[in-house]
């Protein structure tokens, strides 16, 4: 799958280090499972399970590994919007079919599937059972729903302290989460920058460190506003080489920038245009679903819903209101 921003890229390249996958199960998986767990039998399944339908949330790694002898499967499943994803079972259940139709085809036993969803955006996320989702379901009932779990880390539940103390051993992962934790509040990350970069100063002197330096480096230049001045002249302060390859990063992509330039200016018209058709197309139809799913109480959040500029926030509404059960369902999403 075309990896779409820059969150979707640094998730893949952290989250192809194997160590870092280990280290990562180590500090979130509940005792009980990782006990059971052969982590040394861990490889990554180079597949990617994510469906039209969930590409435009989910970027995903999946990894097997045996459990006593049974091979299972662990699909770390990156939510890359800055909002939790409403009705999360529906889009998992979608996923876990992908990959138990490829067990089908390739003739193979069907693999148990472990979800872990990281989670880095802004809002709070709300944990749901997906027996939830149904109102006033008679007991007797609920064996006809598809119940099952997934595991979620939620950053914003660790703070930078337990990031760097506790949580995870590896330098690289460590970065990487706070890092993630950190980019939508940029002055904050701004200040804490060479705190952050100062775990991985020995770090940085290895062949393997100086890799993951540039992945770190084209993060920030391209996931936030913090200068690129900024960012070399803390890195220089950490390690000559670093300081060296932000240097070149940046031209590379001053380059690019320019090389581009030209051409992006003359589409930017056109694609804004085409935006706000689609911005708007999507309003009318929350106004439709609205008025004929719940009349005129539906229709008294349109003012709210009207303010809205963002395209997937749009979407999502959109989603919600073919499956909500109430209006205030939806208005939590505003």
């Amino acid at each position: 799958m075309e990896i779409l921003n820059p969150h979707d890229k640094f998730f893949k390249e952290t989250f192809s280090i194997r160590e870092n996958v280990i280290d990562f199960l180590s500090g979130t998986f509940p005792p009980e499972i990782l006990k059971k767990l052969d982590l040394s039998t861990l490889t990554q399944d180079n597949n990617s399970y994510i469906g039209e339908e969930l590409k435009e949330h989910f970027s995903d790694i999946v990894y097997t590994c045996f459990c006593k002898d049974k091979e299972l499967r662990i699909a770390l499943l990156f939510e890359h919007k800055s909002y939790a994803a409403p009705y999360l079972h529906i889009q998992l259940l979608r996923y876990l079919l992908k990959i138990w139709e490829t067990n089908i085809k390739q003739n193979e036993p069907f693999n148990v599937v472990i979800p872990v969803v990281l989670y880095h955006g802004q809002e709070k996320w709300k944990h749901r059972r997906f027996s939830e989702y149904f109102a006033c379901i008679d007991e007797a009932l609920y064996r006809f729903i598809p119940e099952f779990e997934y595991l979620l880390t939620d950053l914003s539940n660790y703070s930078n302290e337990e990031i760097k103390d506790s949580a995870f051993r590896r330098v690289s992962l460590q970065i990487a989460m706070l890092l993630m934790r950190n980019i939508y509040d940029e002055k904050y990350l701004e200040d804490k920058l060479k705190g952050f970069f100062e775990i991985g100063r020995q770090y940085f002197e290895e062949e393997e460190g100086l890799r993951f330096l540039e992945s770190v480096i084209r993060y920030l230049y391209n996931a936030s506003d913090i200068a690129e001045e900024r960012v070399i002249d803390t890195l220089k302060e950490i390690s000559e080489e670093g300081g060296k390859l932000s240097m070149t990063i940046a031209a590379r992509l001053i380059e690019k920038g320019k090389m581009a330039g030209r051409e992006e200016g003359r589409m930017e018209g056109e694609r804004e245009g085409e935006r706000k058709g689609r911005i708007e197309g999507i309003k009318e139809a929350i106004e439709i679903g609205l008025e004929l799913k719940y009349g005129v109480e539906g229709l008294k959040i349109l003012e709210k819903i009207s303010t809205i500029t963002s395209l997937e926030k749009l979407e999502a509404i959109k989603e919600a209101v073919k499956i909500s059960r109430n209006v205030e369902e939806i208005e939590k999403l505003l």
